[in-house]
């Protein structure tokens, strides 16, 4: 039932595949990590590994792999009893690693302790939170994402995700999750309400704005979904699935001029899916400036709107 929550389980163990699938990670990306000594190699994972690996996900979005690998490896000389991506805020601030340690942030590389806030609002990545309360909120988020690799579950994640959020109000990713689980419900007003929810909390979270630019679609308020979907694309140039939505948005709001360019970056980024095949199709008709009756086929991240893993 939605309104139970489940017991969390005390030893849980996922494979290396099933940890890829959960986290939308590439074997070759978290092959990488740990020849760069970011994590350890393993073929069985629990669930602070699941913490561990996500936020290495957030971090190295935002941070240069230089940047990340020396920071993690100054905080584990500074303060060798603590695992810094299990047991410390994280923050990518100026391109440099931060963490908030005994209640007081730090540059992570120089030891240099920051007094004021940083005031880039996209700074923060991980707020601090006392240690017990966030493993054990994390915790609850990797179960909830564990739970919705079937669908019968979803209530049972969804329980997952507001018992993470009743630990952490701050927790954005949870409120991702939880849009999305509304959404396929046919919830969108409350969908909506998260989303909106997690950009508050994280006004550079990408995926936020893509998954509200779904919804706002839905719903058919173009305009503003096509200014959802341009702020997905200027905090993640790369994101080919905002590119396409925006170009479909553009598209079905009669400004095919505004699409090309959009068209064009997600066939870089793309150029070989069935998506690449229709995207391909569209970008020939609008350079053609030829009459067309658009496909509306919005492209959708696997499984259907974008979840924070």
């Amino acid at each position: 039932m939605a309104g139970e929550r489940p017991s969390l389980p005390s030893c849980v163990e996922y494979s290396r595949p099933r940890v890829l699938r959960l986290l939308s990670v590439s074997a070759r990306r978290l092959s990488r990590w740990e020849r760069t000594g970011l994590v350890a190699a393993k073929r069985r994972y629990g669930y602070q590994d699941l913490v561990s690996l996500q936020k290495l996900r957030q971090l190295s979005s935002r941070l240069s792999p230089h940047a990340l690998r020396e920071g993690l490896a100054a905080l584990r000389s500074r303060v060798p009893d603590l695992d810094p991506l299990t047991d410390l805020g994280l923050f990518a601030s100026r391109r440099r690693l931060e963490a908030r340690v005994g209640g007081v942030r730090m540059e992570a590389v120089s030891g240099q302790l920051l007094l004021a806030f940083p005031a880039d609002k996209g700074a923060v990545v991980f707020q601090h939170r006392s240690r017990p309360a966030a493993v054990e909120a994390e915790e609850w988020f990797a179960y909830g994402v564990s739970l919705e690799e079937r669908p019968e579950n979803r209530d049972l994640a969804a329980a997952a995700y507001q018992r993470c959020l009743e630990l952490d109000p701050r927790h954005a990713s949870a409120c991702i999750n939880l849009g999305t689980l509304r959404y396929h419900q046919g919830d969108f007003l409350s969908a909506e309400e998260y989303y909106r929810r997690a950009i508050a909390l994280d006004p550079c979270y990408a995926l936020a704005y893509f998954d509200l630019g779904n919804v706002l679609d839905e719903t058919g308020r173009m305009r503003e979904a096509i200014a959802a979907y341009r702020q997905a694309v200027q905090l993640a140039p790369d994101y080919a699935d905002a590119h396409y939505n925006l170009a479909l948005a553009c598209e079905k709001s009669g400004e095919r001029r505004r699409a090309i360019p959009h068209w064009r970056r997600y066939l870089q980024l793309d150029s070989t899916s069935p998506w690449a095949m229709h995207a391909r199709a569209q970008l020939r008709r609008s350079l053609a400036r030829e009459p067309l009756a658009i496909v509306y086929s919005r492209r959708r991240s696997p499984g259907g709107e974008g979840r924070a893993r």
